[in-house]
């Protein structure tokens, strides 16, 4: 487990005294086996079990709202959200598994329970041009761990679009939408 203290956060703009506790990632060769195809097997399922336990079943809510997993026909037996979460590419049908997108799968309650600590996690809003038009994504960045989840409000839930880590571009972007979005806040825009 890695235990967040909130009193040594980098973050000044929380008030709370809880903490945060991330589960272990999950590396690909802790898994038994007598090769990296054996270990891939084990690990599939391992990181699939805890995908449904801590995400797709577990009646997740961010501001009062469920959050829930896109729903798309199951791709090799498990939830295509599952497929999504785990892999990069622009493509659906030429994704690949992300090592650091899969070691992380256990990562994506406990950031969503903590999405409004901004002791742990940074959140706003940004409108994005998607190949399904014009969109609000909620990212909720776990800006300690360079690790992000975003979400898509809709009507009365919110939408699990992806995780991922965040890389060192992406991260310079990210600091500056949070701050624009804080800015935004603070003179009532939003």
């Amino acid at each position: 487990m890695v235990s967040l203290d909130a009193g040594s956060s980098r973050s000044a703009c929380s008030n709370t005294t809880r903490r945060m506790t991330l589960p272990p990632v999950i590396p690909l060769e802790a898994m038994p086996g007598a090769d990296s195809a054996e270990k891939w097997k084990v690990y599939l399922e391992r990181i699939y079990e805890i995908f449904c336990r801590d995400v797709a079943n577990a009646q997740l809510r961010f501001r009062g709202l469920a959050v829930r997993c896109r729903y798309h026909e199951p791709y090799k037996g498990k939830h295509a959200s599952f497929w999504h979460l785990m892999s990069d590419g622009k493509v659906e049908a030429g994704r690949t598994p992300d090592p650091d997108r899969c070691a992380r799968i256990p990562w994506i309650a406990p950031v969503i329970h903590h999405a409004d600590d901004t002791t742990y996690v940074r959140t706003w809003e940004h409108e994005r041009v998607t190949t399904r038009g014009r969109k609000t994504r909620i990212p909720l960045w776990l800006f300690q761990h360079d690790y992000a989840v975003i979400l898509e409000p809709r009507d009365n839930y919110c939408l699990l679009i992806t995780t991922y880590c965040v890389r060192s571009g992406q991260k310079l972007k990210f600091e500056k939408e949070w701050q624009a979005w804080n800015a935004q806040k603070s003179r009532g825009r939003v």
